[in-house]
């Protein structure tokens, strides 16, 4: 398991606190987390591939912001340990998910009971943002029924790889248009009435992918998904071995590294086991 991790900063000189909250663990094909190869050729890759990488966290985000608790992401749950889980999405999901896929997590590591060890009730949730529909963001969805929960329209509308049939009864997502302009982003949409928490337009991962930035006063974090599986492949131009979108991946790099040289930037995948380190150093991104 891995550590969770917090740090203190400020907006206009009010408080803000951020969590780094790993709801168990992920374990994916060494090629499926990055390959030289593309298209139908890298998921051939990765589906032959017999090795496994190290355990990676699944981190959940929580911004103790002046307008309220947001989430960016809301992990695993423990039900994923059973061999029937994915039964209800069909064979094939059953049989991908099983075979690409290791999940470790325990029901005390769900996003609910961490909450409550920070001492936020899932209650206080005031919204969700999801950055994509992949079962390790959307499985802690049961926890929040009374949450406000942000997905880009497009991602509900072009969802890729998504298990629908896991998702709560009850979700029906605030569908956003990025419509709006940020930095060198063409599409954005802004979160806060402040406007300094921003849901970004970053595919690649899927065609609907968003990240999500925090502009405090000491730096701006990015929240950035499943976008790569950890800040070097940003740095190196290397990809995972499945993209909706390989041109759209690596327009998405180029997009966060040019914001990454406007102002600090502290760079937070979903799966990178620096990351939680990073936040609580504010470490930024540095590219040349």
């Amino acid at each position: 398991m891995f550590a969770n991790n917090s740090v203190e900063v400020s907006i206009k000189g009010a408080r803000v606190k951020i969590h780094a909250i790993s709801t168990g663990m992920v374990s994916v094909k060494t090629r499926f987390r990055e390959s030289s190869k593309k298209g139908m050729l890298a998921k051939l890759d990765f589906i032959f591939d017999k090795k496994f990488t190290e355990w990676m966290p699944i981190w959940v985000w929580v911004i103790e912001h002046p307008e309220g608790i947001y989430l960016v992401d809301t992990g695993s749950n423990a039900n994923v340990n059973n061999s029937d889980y994915f039964k209800s999405s069909g064979f094939f999901a059953s049989w991908f998910n099983h075979k690409m896929f290791k999940f470790s997590i325990d029901r005390d590591q769900e996003i609910d009971k961490q909450l409550l060890k920070i001492g936020i009730s899932p209650n206080e949730v005031k919204a969700v943002i999801l950055t994509h529909l992949h079962l390790d963001h959307t499985d802690g969805l049961r926890h929040f029924p009374k949450a406000r929960i942000f997905v880009n329209k497009l991602e509900w509308e072009e969802p890729f790889g998504d298990l629908p049939k896991l998702y709560p009864e009850w979700f029906k997502p605030e569908l956003i248009d990025l419509d709006e302009k940020y930095q060198n982003f063409d599409h954005a949409f802004y979160l806060t009435d402040a406007k300094d928490l921003i849901a970004i337009y970053t595919p690649g991962h899927t065609h609907g992918s968003i990240s999500v930035v925090l502009k405090t006063d000491d730096c701006d974090f990015g929240f950035a998904g499943d976008i790569c599986y950890h800040q070097y492949q940003l740095i190196t131009n290397s990809y995972s071995g499945i993209n909706a979108s390989y041109p759209s991946a690596k327009d998405t790099y180029d997009k966060f590294k040019v914001l990454s040289k406007t102002r600090k930037l502290v760079f937070l995948p979903s799966h990178d086991k620096e990351a939680g380190n990073r936040l609580e150093k504010l470490i930024p991104l540095s590219v040349s």
